[in-house]
C-alpha cells in the first residue's frame, strides 16, 4: 500500500476494510472471534470490539502459522472454525453463511470457498481429479505451467471441523519455495487421510478479491459504495446519478427522498421522507432533515436540524443550528457558528424567512415568522422577536409583524 498505515486499516467507503470482514463474521454469531495480528501492528486493535480476541503471530511464517497462533483461543466446545482474511472487504455475510451451511450439510472435515477468474495470477489453484473431486491447492509460486493454467482459485475462506484443523496443523511443513507454513497443506493432509474435503463456488468473484494495492482499494471502495446505494434504492430512495453520489453507510434516508447528482452525505446524517437533496450538496455529521425538507445547490449543513418543509435551495452554510418548520433560507445565507473559541447555537423558529446573503452570528434566535432582510447581519445575542422584520448591517428592527 506504500503507507505506514496497516493494510487492513485503509478505508473503503469510510470504514477500515477489516470492519467489513468482521461484520461478515459477526453475522454468524460465533462463540468467539479471534483476529490474528502482527506484533508490529498493535494499532489495529483500536477498531476492534471488546468482544474480539486478539492473537499475535510472532513472525510472518505463513497462513497455517497465523491460524496456529489463534489455536489457544478457540473454545473447547467449538464444533467448527471459520477462517477469513482481513483484506477481503467485499465478502458478503450471506456468502459466509452459505459456506458454513454447505459444510454442515455435507459433514465435511473442511470446506473451502472457490471461484473462477479469467486472470488467476497471484492466487492458489484448486486441483481436481478426473471425476472433479478436490485433490489439493497449489500456490502459484509452487505451481507447474499446466497448474498455472487452472482458472479455479482458492479464495482463502474455509470452514473446518475443529478437531481436524488442530490435527492437520501438526502435519504442516514448510516444504515449499517460500519456506512458509501453508494452511492449504492442512487440506492436502486431510485429503490424504481420507477425510472429506468439499468446495463451495462463489458466483461473484469480486466478493473474494483481496486488496493488495491502492488500485484494488479504490475498486473495492467503489463496489461497496454501489452496493450501499442499491440498498437505499431498494428502500425507496431515488438516486439520480449513482456515479456522482456518495453516502456513508451510517446515514439513514427515508423513502421518497430524491438525491440529485454530486451530493456527499456523511455518517450520522438522518434524512426523512420525501426530501430533496442536491445537486452539489454536502451534508455533514449531525445533520437531520425532517420530512419534505429541501437542500439544494452548493449548500453545506453540519450538526443542524432542518424542520419539516423547510428549504435551503441555494448556496449557503448552516452549522449548529435548529431550524423549525416551513422556514425559507435564501441564497447565500450563512450561519457563523464559530467565535474563534467555541461553536455556538442558532435557533430559527417556524415560518421565519432568511433573506439572500444574510449572516446570522451565533448565538442568536430568529423568532417565529420573523424576516431577516437580504444582506443583513444579525449579530450575536441580538435575538429577533417573533413576527419582526430586521435589516441592515448590523440588523435593526424595521417593523413588527402580526404574530
Amino acid at each position: 500500500m506504500k503507507s505506514v498505515t496497516p493494510k487492513v486499516l485503509h478505508e473503503a467507503a469510510g470504514r477500515p476494510m477489516l470492519s467489513f470482514v468482521l461484520d461478515a463474521a459477526a453475522s454468524m454469531k460465533p462463540k468467539k472471534t479471534v483476529v490474528v495480528l502482527s506484533p508490529k501492528r498493535p494499532e489495529i486493535r483500536r477498531i476492534l470490539d471488546k468482544s474480539v480476541t486478539v492473537a499475535f503471530q510472532k513472525s510472518p511464517l505463513g497462513t497455517a502459522d497465523a491460524v496456529a497462533a489463534a489455536v489457544k483461543d478457540i473454545p473447547r466446545d467449538s464444533g467448527d472454525v471459520m477462517v477469513l482474511y482481513g483484506d477481503t472487504p467485499l465478502i458478503r455475510p450471506q456468502t459466509v453463511r452459505s459456506l458454513y451451511e454447505a459444510h454442515a450439510v455435507r459433514g465435511a472435515s473442511c470446506t473451502v470457498l472457490t471461484t473462477f477468474l479469467s486472470d488467476p495470477r497471484g492466487y492458489g489453484r484448486v486441483l481436481r481429479n478426473e471425476a472433479g473431486r478436490f485433490l489439493a491447492i497449489v500456490e502459484e509460486k509452487d505451481a507447474t505451467a499446466p497448474q498455472k493454467a487452472v482458472r479455479e482459485i482458492n479464495t482463502g475462506l474455509y470452514c473446518f471441523k475443529k478437531e481436524d484443523l488442530l490435527e492437520g496443523l501438526k502435519h504442516v511443513r514448510p516444504d515449499n519455495k517460500s519456506g512458509e507454513y501453508y494452511l492449504t497443506d492442512v487440506l492436502s493432509w486431510l485429503f490424504g487421510s481420507n477425510k472429506k474435503v468439499e468446495t463451495v463456488l462463489v458466483e461473484d468473484p469480486q466478493e473474494v478479491l483481496g486488496v493488495n494495492s491502492r488500485r484494488d482499494l479504490r475498486e473495492a471502495a467503489e463496489a461497496i459504495r454501489m452496493r450501499l446505494l442499491e440498498s437505499f434504492e431498494e428502500r425507496g430512495v431515488v438516486i439520480e446519478d449513482p456515479k456522482s453520489t456518495f453516502i456513508d453507510p451510517a446515514a439513514t434516508i427515508g423513502s421518497g427522498t430524491r438525491i440529485r447528482p454530486f451530493t456527499y452525505i456523511e455518517k450520522d446524517v438522518m434524512i426523512g421522507r420525501d426530501c430533496s437533496i442536491g445537486p452539489f450538496c454536502h451534508l455533514r455529521p449531525g445533520t437531520v432533515l425532517c420530512d419534505r425538507a429541501a437542500v439544494g445547490n452548493f449548500a453545506e449543513i453540519k450538526n443542524t436540524t432542518l424542520g419539516e418543509e423547510s428549504v435551503m435551495h441555494h448556496v449557503g452554510y448552516l452549522g449548529d443550528t435548529k431550524v423549525g418548520r416551513r422556514v425559507n433560507i435564501g441564497a447565500g445565507a450563512v450561519v457563523a457558528n464559530f467565535d474563534g473559541k467555541k461553536k455556538n447555537q442558532t435557533v430559527i423558529k417556524d415560518q421565519a424567512f432568511i433573506g439572500s446573503d444574510a449572516v446570522l452570528i451565533a448565538p442568536v434566535v430568529i423568532g417565529k415568522k420573523a424576516v431577516v432582510g437580504a444582506g443583513s447581519v444579525v449579530t450575536q445575542r441580538h435575538d429577533v422577536e417573533d413576527g419582526t422584520v430586521v435589516a441592515g448591517v448590523p440588523a435593526r428592527v424595521l417593523k413588527k409583524k402580526h404574530k
